[in-house]
Parts: C-alpha cells; structure tokens; sequence
C-alpha cells in the first residue's frame, strides 16, 4: 500500500492529519482498525490523515476515545480555520501533542502548558478588553490550550521540563488569588514523575542564554524541533544544526536555574508576598475570636472569608481591630492551629 508523505508544515489541516496519523501507528493501528473503533470508514479516516477536509468535531472526539488522547486531539481541532492563533502555532501545536519530550523556556507568563483555566481566563479577559482578541477568539485559545495539557495526564505521558525566569511567578494575572491559587498548581504538577521545574531568578539574568520563549520537542523517532515567537507569528526549526545548538544552551539554562527543590521554595515565597498583596474589606471579613486568651486578654480575632477565594487567612489583634492583620496560607494557619 502507498503511504502518502505529509509536511505538517504545509497547511493546519496536514499538521492536524500528521497528528493523528503519528497517534495512529503509535498505538500499532490501521486506518481500517481506527476507523471501526471510532464509527468511521477507512476511506474517511485518509481523507482526515491526508488533510483534505475539516473533519467534524464528533469524529474528533470519537478519535480523542479511540487513540486515548484525553482530549488532546480536540483542542487542536480548535485551531482548524480559526484566526485567534499566530502563524506556525498550529504546526507546532501538533508536534507537541505527539512529543516524548517538551522542554521549555519562558519569560513573563507562566506557559500555556501549565496554566490553570481560571489563570488562562484572567490572561485571555485582558487580551479582549484590549481588543487583541474577540471574546470568540479567547474562547478557541483557551479550548486549544486545555486539549493541550491532557496528554501529561495519559498513563504513557511525555517528559516535561520547565524553566521559567522568575518574572513568570512575579507576575500579576487577574488577580493576587488567581495567581497565588497558579503558583500552588505548579507546585502540584512539578510533583508528577513526568515533570521538573525550574526557576531562572532574577540575580542570575545575565547568564540567560535565550532572551525569547524557546520551546524543544523530541519525538517518537528521536528527532528533535525547536519553536519560538515573536510579537507577529511563531516559528518551527526543523534544521537539525540550529536545534542542536538550541539543545546546548538549554543545557546551560538548566545548570544556571536553581535546582527544583530551591525552585518550589522561591515559588512558595511568591505566593506568600501574594498574600500580602490582597485588598480585603476587614470590616465584612466576618471575624471571630479565638476561644482562650490564657488569662490576660491577649487574644487574636480570624478571619476564614477568604479561605477558598483567595486561599488565604486573615488574622488580627482583637485589641486592635482597626491596626494591622496577618495574611497566612491556609496551610500555614492550619498547621499552627493543629500544633496548637
């Protein structure tokens, strides 16, 4: 049987065939095979592979169940004659999906590869209120970039490493909660065995070796790609010489940051200097007492109202309502009072 060759560089629609076709053999299956498994014909599952039509987003799903893509294939799907995304991204997008590892480099924002939705809604929201993005537009990016995220949650996941410069956990988005409540996720997910991160800080700027995002995938056969922006349109490298080189100075990038178990400390002290960022209305805090002063009035008054809003408690002087207030970690508050 002749195997049509496809350039996923050539069209969204090819990178999106090329996807599926390396989904496909990596789980060993035949386009008859797939295509039972999923409802569909041999012929139709072809005319998808070969990016000759726009398939249906039903079928899509249908493939998202059959190959075991946790939705992956649905959010590149989003991109698919859609105007919201940057030239190159939906090349790259398919690429990334069928990675074994992603190796990424990031300045200003936490990446989209792990962002939280409610961080992602909070960055999409500005992006719209400036009239960047219609409120369409940001609805497609963030579909794309939760299709994105679900492979790291397959059984058989690829290997991320992150490195963020600290700018990217200093930076307010939406609010002081919904960053702290990202910079908590990215504590979770640097938990995963699939997964390091790594903080650049910002005493250590000038030993940078990239001053852009720089993204390296490695694929199933063992080739490697490289990705970066810039403000109009994104770029895949494919030039084995070029990635080469990007692959060296990630390698520096790595040495320079500090280590993961320094890099959750410093994630951690973001988010409690989050914490003293929030503008709280103490008079509707709902306050309460604590229930033994040992005897000489020196007792606290507790706030829980920001609890699950901002992860976050409030605690003053009941001697001095209107004076200063703690703003404690749930945690941290709920380890001190168990302790006590």
């Amino acid at each position: 049987m002749r195997i049509n060759e496809l350039d996923p560089s050539s069209s969204p629609l090819a990178a999106f065939g090329w996807q599926i076709r390396e989904r496909r053999r990596r789980e060993g299956l035949t386009q008859g095979e797939l295509g039972r498994l999923a409802g569909y014909t041999a012929a139709y599952v072809s005319l998808i592979e070969n990016g000759r039509r726009r398939p249906p987003v039903e079928f899509i799903r249908a493939l998202d169940r059959a190959l075991g893509a946790a939705g992956a294939l649905e959010g590149a799907w989003w991109m698919l004659g859609h105007t919201a995304f940057r030239g190159g991204f939906p090349e790259y997008v398919g690429l990334e999906a069928v990675a074994r590892r992603i190796r990424v480099w990031e300045v200003g924002i936490t990446p989209g590869i792990a962002q939280t939705e409610e961080f992602a809604r909070a960055l999409e929201s500005g992006y719209v209120e400036r009239g960047s993005v219609t409120p369409e537009q940001a609805e497609e990016r963030i579909g794309v970039l939760l299709g994105r995220q679900a492979p790291l949650h397959l059984p058989d996941p690829p290997e991320l490493h992150l490195v963020l410069d600290e700018s990217c956990i200093r930076t307010v988005v939406g609010s002081p909660g919904v960053t702290a409540r990202q910079l908590a996720w990215l504590a979770e997910l640097s938990a995963l065995p699939n997964v390091v991160l790594q903080v650049m800080p910002f005493t250590s700027g000038a030993r940078r070796p990239f001053m852009h995002m720089t993204i390296l995938l490695t694929l199933a056969d063992g080739a490697s790609v490289g990705y970066t922006e810039t403000h109009q349109r994104g770029y895949v490298e494919h030039e084995s010489e070029t990635v080469a080189g990007w692959v060296d100075e990630y390698h520096r990038l790595q040495i320079e940051a500090l280590s993961p178990a320094d890099s959750l400390a410093l994630i951690s002290k973001a988010r409690k200097d989050l914490c003293n960022m929030l503008s709280v209305d103490q008079a509707k805090a709902g306050w309460f007492k604590s229930s033994y002063s040992g005897g000489g009035g020196a007792c606290v008054e507790v706030s829980t109202a920001y609890a699950e809003s901002h992860g976050v408690v409030l605690v003053r002087d009941s001697k001095d309502p209107d004076g200063s207030y703690l703003t404690l970690p749930v945690a941290a508050w709920s380890a001190f009072a168990g302790a006590v």
